[in-house]
């Protein structure tokens, strides 16, 4: 990602839906770029400013409570929008585009990586990947078409949308066998926490839903390049 990204030392990057904060401190970090990271979560937010301390990296790197649909930050305020697996939770990803293409400067850089669900599914495919996302807190999947169209309709221009499924492969395999040992574990915190069974067998049954719904190869995993176009006019 940071390679087609193409940060450069000294550019100011968003990494919108930071979590924890593990790619805003490494470009700090790896690429000396200035980075704010942003997240809905307190707590997030608070680990990644801990984080930064301990790194020596305060300068370089800070964190906020916002939300990336509506950041609140000036026009062209960014080199590069920065997102991993975080726009698949906007329900309307067309609203995360234009306020991505509204604070990056003229030939700023977007740069995602997410899960894409497939073209032209069965209904029943339609079904089943839904049923995956929603265990995710995921409303749908974008395909690589929708995002495409919308990219282009928020300004964005030079899209590169790339499918890097092998390179996640294994991790999907760990995932998957993780859903043998998680019954077992689900089963064994039920007892201990009735409340939380549901939640439990619902990250265990995602367990399964993500790799079964890879085999049928009805998602992909895909980083996404764009480039704000330097006729935009700011939304």
């Amino acid at each position: 990602m940071a390679a087609h990204a193409n940060g450069k030392e000294g550019e100011r990057v968003l990494d919108a839906g930071c979590g924890v904060g593990g790619s805003a401190l490494w470009l700090a970090r790896e690429k000396d770029c200035s980075v704010v990271g942003i997240s809905l979560n307190a707590n997030q937010v608070k680990k990644a400013s801990t984080y930064a301390r301990e790194l020596g990296l305060t300068g370089r790197v800070s964190f906020q409570q916002k939300d990336y649909l509506n950041t609140g930050y000036a026009n062209s305020s960014f080199d590069v929008v920065w997102t991993i697996e975080s726009v698949c939770y906007a329900n309307d990803k067309g609203q995360f585009l234009r306020e991505a293409s509204r604070i990056l400067k003229p030939a700023g850089r977007l740069i995602v990586a997410d899960f894409f669900k497939s073209e032209d599914l069965e209904s029943d495919d339609v079904a089943l990947v839904k049923q995956w996302a929603n265990g995710w807190a995921v409303n749908d999947f974008a395909t690589e078409r929708e995002f495409n169209a919308k990219l282009r309709e928020n300004g964005f221009e030079m899209i590169e949308n790339m499918d890097v499924t092998p390179a996640i492969m294994r991790s999907a395999k760990k995932l998957y066998r993780s859903y043998f040992v998680g019954g077992i574990g689900a089963k064994l915190y039920a007892l201990v926490r009735p409340n939380a069974t549901q939640l439990g067998k619902n990250n265990v049954r995602n367990a399964l839903l993500q790799y079964k719904t890879l085999k049928k190869g009805l998602w992909q995993y895909r980083i996404v390049k764009a480039v704000k176009s330097t006729s935009q006019s700011q939304p």
